[in-house]
């Protein structure tokens, strides 16, 4: 987004950037004009052009405010479980929800226009060097014996960018979620 700071956002631009979330993840971004996306979200374009100067300011805008949330909800997640199995895969459950919601359109979107792609890519990599914390404090503690914390934010990062190709989910016949909610209860169990 343009200026436009999260915690600077009017009431009115955020009920915008949430009803325009909406819409995307139902049925993606890349074939809607910003005359489209004004009336989808019953505003004009006026305000979309205040939360950014073009129509991929506004794109990147809300896909950026997309993960950005569901890494706040990660964190929360694993903040409240007790235990590295219970932490990894509450952080990965703030995913699979959110990615539940989303339709192939959408994810086809995002993966397949360089912006959201990269905003994607950065905010995998913040979830790789959360998830390589969460593993530090779990061998502090002595719960992880094994390995580098490091080490096992890298593999758990593999197996997360694997399952974020289209091509693979279809192959194996699972939905993103589905996938992220299998690899979590996964880690739960053979992480320690």
């Amino acid at each position: 987004m343009s200026d436009v700071r999260p915690n600077l956002l009017s009431a009115r631009q955020a009920d915008v950037l949430n009803a325009l979330q909406e819409v995307f993840l139902a049925e993606g971004f890349r074939h809607l004009t910003i005359g489209d996306m004004a009336g989808l979200a019953h505003t004009s374009r006026r305000t979309l052009y205040q939360l950014g100067q073009s129509k991929e300011e506004v794109v990147v805008g809300v896909i950026d405010r997309f993960f950005n949330g569901m890494g706040k909800d990660a964190l929360r997640r694993a903040q409240d479980a007790a235990g590295v199995h219970d932490q990894i895969e509450a952080y990965l459950s703030a995913s699979v929800e959110r990615n539940r919601r989303a339709s192939r359109q959408f994810i086809h979107d995002v993966e397949n226009y360089a912006p959201t792609r990269h905003v994607y890519d950065r905010h995998q990599e913040i979830a790789i060097r959360e998830l390589e914390s969460i593993v530090r404090k779990a061998m502090q503690r002595g719960e992880v014996t094994e390995g580098t914390p490091a080490l096992w934010a890298e593999m758990l990062g593999a197996v997360i960018r694997r399952l974020r190709d289209p091509e693979v989910l279809d192959r194996v016949g699972a939905s993103r979620g589905d996938a992220l909610e299998l690899f979590g209860h996964f880690c739960r169990r053979g992480l320690a």
